[in-house]
């Protein structure tokens, strides 16, 4: 059960990290066509995809969310909980874990849920790391419902091999479930 969870991780990874994107929705008048991301601003990279990149410590902001980095926490083991009674263990090469806390805004009308592969953590060599959706800590924000116009705080436990310095990947709402057709996405900056 496990290694499946891990190998849906690592397909998920490639489908929606790879630079074959989804073609822009931004035309001439759309923002300028990039080959190195900026620090921050809005333009449209080489894949075609949109990314809006929020500096360091800044509100990252797409037309259905927000998300503000609060705090990043290293610790050296973390419950991964269980699943049908049986315990999950760290992907391979797991030397410590990053607990992100994050105040996530949903801007639509309805309720939303975070997915699982709509907020990725990834180091400053671009190496993506997926949330574990069963950590067991409090506020995990992968079990809680953010209500329509309203802000939540919670926390997102990564597995990773070092403590790094990097950005956090993130989805619109809408693209949560179809990471690789995404036309928009953020890119918050974080540090350790």
């Amino acid at each position: 059960m496990t290694r499946l969870v891990a190998l849906v991780a690592v397909a998920a990874c490639l489908a929606g990290c790879s630079s074959g994107g989804g073609g822009s929705s931004a035309g001439s008048t759309g923002p300028k066509r990039v080959s190195t991301l900026p620090t921050s601003g809005t333009v449209t990279y080489t894949d075609g995809r949109v990314y809006t990149v929020a500096p360091l410590g800044s509100v990252l902001r797409l037309d259905d969310i927000a998300v503000k980095v609060q705090r990043v926490a290293w610790r050296p083991h973390v419950d991964l909980g269980t699943i049908g009674g049986v315990t999950v263990k760290p992907p391979p090469g797991t030397k410590t874990f990053g607990l992100v806390t994050l105040a996530v805004k949903n801007m639509t009308g309805k309720p939303e849920r975070i997915g699982l592969t709509q907020i990725w953590l990834r180091n400053a060599a671009g190496s993506p790391y997926l949330a574990a959706g069963t950590a067991d800590v409090p506020d995990n924000l992968l079990k809680m419902a953010i209500p329509p116009g309203k802000t939540v705080t919670g926390t997102l436990v990564y597995p990773t091999p070092a403590k790094a310095t990097g950005y956090l990947l993130v989805y619109r709402f809408d693209d949560a479930r179809a990471i690789a057709k995404a036309n928009h996405v953020g890119l918050l900056r974080y540090a350790s």
